[in-house]
């Protein structure tokens, strides 16, 4: 047996395992890639209706507000003829209790601050901290979720196109190694081979980095 066709035999072992590798890697990076970009159109589809959800909250929240503003403005009117006095103050006080409590859940909590603190401009029932925070808390909490979602959505699609990018080398490298296993000039397999070795080691390279992220 010559050298040459022990070296022959050799590169074909190898070319092989080579072949074996490649086509699991592209098999798997095609599967991931497809993984990736569904979960990716999730986020996106997510993303999307939590953006519907706070331009809903948004727009319940600004017809809330104008209730409450109405609601108050009558329970300080109420507030001016229960400090009057006179017969019916038992039941403009129990009609101002109605009207509060039809609005806002929080109003009437705010309301009694209010008054608790001596009806003091900044403890102002539309104007209180904890009131307004429980009212745009459901219009900024989806605002910021649908953020996070597009934020996933952009992070996976940028995964699946990297895993995407790997598998066409990969397909690359299992070109130069099948012309490299059927080509008969042994220097011509060989520099094949090792540019597919190499043009795989880039896929793994790529793919890695996918996974990382």
């Amino acid at each position: 047996m010559t050298t040459e066709t022990r070296l022959r035999g050799i590169l074909e072992v190898a070319t092989a395992i080579l072949l074996g590798l490649v086509a699991v890697a592209t098999a798997a990076g095609a599967y991931q890639a497809s993984e990736w970009s569904r979960q990716s159109g999730a986020y996106a589809n997510m993303a999307g209706e939590l953006r519907d959800e706070s331009l809903a909250t948004g727009i319940a929240s600004r017809l809330s507000s104008y209730d409450d503003n109405v609601r108050v403005t009558e329970a300080i009117n109420l507030g001016w003829d229960i400090e009057e006095g006179g017969a019916d103050v038992d039941a403009l006080i129990e009609r101002q209790q109605v009207v509060l409590e039809g609005g806002s859940p929080g109003l009437v909590v705010a309301w009694e601050r209010w008054i608790e603190a001596g009806q003091a401009p900044d403890a102002f029932p539309l104007v209180d901290p904890e009131f307004l925070a429980d009212q745009l808390a459901p219009t900024y909490g989806a605002n910021r979720a649908s953020a996070v979602a597009f934020g996933l959505s952009d992070d996976i699609g940028d995964r699946s196109l990297q895993i995407t990018v790997a598998s066409a080398v990969f397909a690359l490298a299992l070109l130069l190694l099948g012309v490299s296993g059927a080509n008969r000039s042994l220097k011509v397999a060989f520099s094949l081979a090792v540019g597919g070795a190499a043009t795989f080691v880039i896929g793994v390279v790529i793919s890695l980095l996918a996974v990382v992220g």
